[in-house]
């Protein structure tokens, strides 16, 4: 006779878990797409630093190649521009700012910067705010025999 009654009691205690695991199931799917569109967030942070850092390696390298400075800072902006602009990055509303400072001399220093500002990708619904600019930047310097060439 307390069979039924057993059973009854673990009935009433199924519907009570059933409705707690609904609700937690419900805050981890939510707590998952907030995840989700977090880490989805991150792949244009990611592309645009990787392309500004091969920018201005590029811009760098073509720095050091030429024994004119001037013509050495107009192929150096160019090839980091065409760097940038290249259908590779996949890198879409970002901006960038490229400087470039040529050598001041024979042998000397010269340097490439590129900025970037990154779009913050669903900031209505993560809260997010813009995260200003970055750069990434490289020191070149042309060798002392290539400078002589002229």
């Amino acid at each position: 006779m307390k069979l039924p009654f057993l059973v009854a009691k673990n009935a009433t205690i199924c519907k009570s878990e059933r409705g707690q695991a609904l609700a937690e199931t419900a805050l981890f799917s939510t707590l998952v797409i907030i995840m989700a569109f977090g880490l989805l967030s991150w792949i244009p942070f990611h592309r645009a630093r990787t392309a500004a850092t091969s920018a201005a390696y590029a811009c760098a390298q073509f720095l050091s190649q030429s024994p004119d400075p001037g013509r050495a800072a107009r192929n150096a902006y160019a090839i980091a521009q065409q760097t940038l602009d290249a259908d590779w990055s996949a890198t879409l509303g970002v901006s960038y700012q490229v400087q470039v400072a040529p050598p001041s001399g024979t042998g000397e220093p010269g340097g490439c910067a590129v900025s970037y500002n990154v779009p913050v990708f669903f900031n209505g619904l993560l809260g997010l705010n813009s995260p200003g600019w970055a750069s990434e930047w490289f020191v070149s310097r042309s060798e002392t025999w290539k400078a002589k060439w002229r």
